[in-house]
Parts: structure tokens; sequence; C-alpha cells
């Protein structure tokens, strides 16, 4: 049988979801339900409290690993840029992409040459960076590329 809770939680995650999909900021809503929920789970409005602060700190506990990763490679992105090693890198296959059907094929050999060494994201930019192409061009074959890869590898495991 669903409680108060159960229904304060499914409540939540649909005003999170219409909030995301009005391009409005979550963060309100979710302090908002997740006071409530420790409320309507224990009773004590203090617990309520208790309840926001225990989610950040376990959500901080989670996404600070990854904050470091993003904040070291994009130091390290920046050091490459700030001695110009980027768009050096990059300049020899920018000679040999003529058409549409070579650069596809070029970006998606060099981005994964690129992205092993560098964080997948920013290696999309340094490719379409010494080239002609755009970058929403290059991100699209970039992504399309990484679903190819990750679908093929789940047929093999």
């Amino acid at each position: 049988m669903l409680t108060l809770p159960h229904w304060l939680y499914l409540f939540g995650m649909l005003l999170i979801i219409g909030t995301m999909l009005v391009r409005k900021n979550v963060v309100v809503p979710a302090i908002i339900m997740t006071f409530l929920l420790g409320v309507a789970y224990t009773g004590a409005i203090t617990t309520g409290v208790q309840t926001v602060f225990s989610a950040i700190l376990i959500a901080a506990g989670e996404l600070f690993s990854i904050f470091l990763i993003i904040a070291v490679m994009s130091a390290l992105l920046q050091g490459l840029e700030a001695i110009g090693a980027n768009k050096q890198m990059i300049q020899p296959i920018g000679k040999i992409m003529i058409n549409g059907h070579i650069s596809y094929l070029i970006i998606i050999l060099v981005t994964y040459i690129i992205s092993l060494f560098f964080w997948p994201t920013p290696a999309v930019a340094k490719v379409s960076e010494g080239t002609k192409l755009q970058y929403s061009y290059a991100s699209i074959i970039f992504i399309t590329f990484k679903h190819l890869v990750e679908y093929s590898c789940r047929v093999i495991v």
C-alpha cells in the first residue's frame, strides 16, 4: 500500500521532470520536495531540515570526484591552448578533409585517438577547431560514433 511519502516522491519526480521540460532550475523544487519527504516520513520538521542537509552531503560525495576530473581536464586543455599545441595536433588532418564523407571518417578516427588521451567531449571541440567543420556538426558525428561503439560493445558483452 502506498503511503504519503510514496505519493510525495512520485509528485516530486513529476514536478522535477515538469520543471526541466519548461527549462527552469530544478534546485528549489528538489530541496522543497526533499524537505517534505523528510517531514512526511518522520513527522518532525527538524528531521525534514536534517534530511535536506544529509541529501546535499550524499550528493556532494558522489559528484565531487566528477567535478575534480572535469576541473583537471579543463586545466590541462587550457595549458595545451596556451602553448598552441591544440592547433598543431589537429592542423595536419585539416588539410585532408576535402568533402563530407572523408571528413566524417577522419573525425571518427581522430576523435577516437584524441579521446584516448583527453576527456572525450573536449576532444570533439579540438578536432573541429582545426578544421572547416562547425562544432555542432563535429559533435553530432562524435555522438553518433560513440553510440555505435556503445551498442556494438553491448552485443559482444
